[in-house]
């Protein structure tokens, strides 16, 4: 409850410090969200509206990559920034994006134990960070919001696709099941006439044979 209004007293317009380490470090402290929208929003007019929709599909896998905060949350810890790359097929590794920023001077620390969605953003789309921290917010709430609603409806379609493909697959099985159920008691019926013939043949064997007896 207190991170939540934390985060919401927030300027959405303006990082707090008094430098740009300080304001990049308000700016990773922020939701998923929030700093995805700072990047829209600076980068609008240059790559942030063609991208919309993959900064949205990003904030959605951090959301549920962070088991603990969710929407909440503001950085994944080492594992989980693994699985974020290799969900969109990143050939970037965490230690390469690392190095990047530490070469930037983005990071500063010896060891970084949590990857900000900030950090990827910057490497992904290659942001000198201090421009990004004094960059102008432009007012693209409605496209911004626009793309989400897209990016909403995909993933919708998306499930719902597999779930028809699931309810699909169920139905084939128990097509098969039925199929392979009816077949084996057709076996067992076809069986058992065999052996009620081979009875009654060799009954009347064994009347013949105690017929020429007699």
């Amino acid at each position: 409850p207190k991170t939540t209004q934390a985060m919401a007293e927030k300027n959405p317009n303006k990082l707090s410090g008094n430098n740009p380490d300080e304001k990049l470090a308000d700016l990773c402290s922020r939701t998923y969200k929030e700093q995805a929208v700072w990047f829209l929003n600076a980068y609008w007019e240059t790559w942030g509206e063609e991208n919309a929709e993959k900064l949205w599909s990003y904030v959605h896998k951090c959301n549920e990559l962070d088991i603990e905060k969710h929407e909440d949350g503001n950085a994944l810890d080492e594992l989980n920034a693994h699985r974020l790359l290799e969900a969109f097929d990143e050939t970037l590794t965490v230690r390469a994006m690392r190095e990047t920023l530490r070469s930037s001077g983005a990071i500063k620390e010896k060891r970084v134990k949590n990857v900000p969605l900030t950090h990827y953003l910057l490497c992904r789309f290659e942001v000198d960070w201090n421009g990004l921290v004094v960059a102008t917010q432009g007012d693209n709430r409605e496209e911004i919001e626009e793309a989400q609603r897209k990016l909403n409806e995909v993933n919708k379609a998306l499930e719902e696709s597999k779930q028809r493909d699931a309810e699909a697959a169920q139905a084939l099985q128990e097509s098969i099941a039925a199929e392979n159920e009816a077949k084996a008691r057709e076996a067992a019926a076809k069986a058992a006439a065999e052996e009620a013939k081979r009875k009654e043949d060799a009954a009347h064997a064994a009347s013949e044979e105690a017929r020429q007896k007699e």
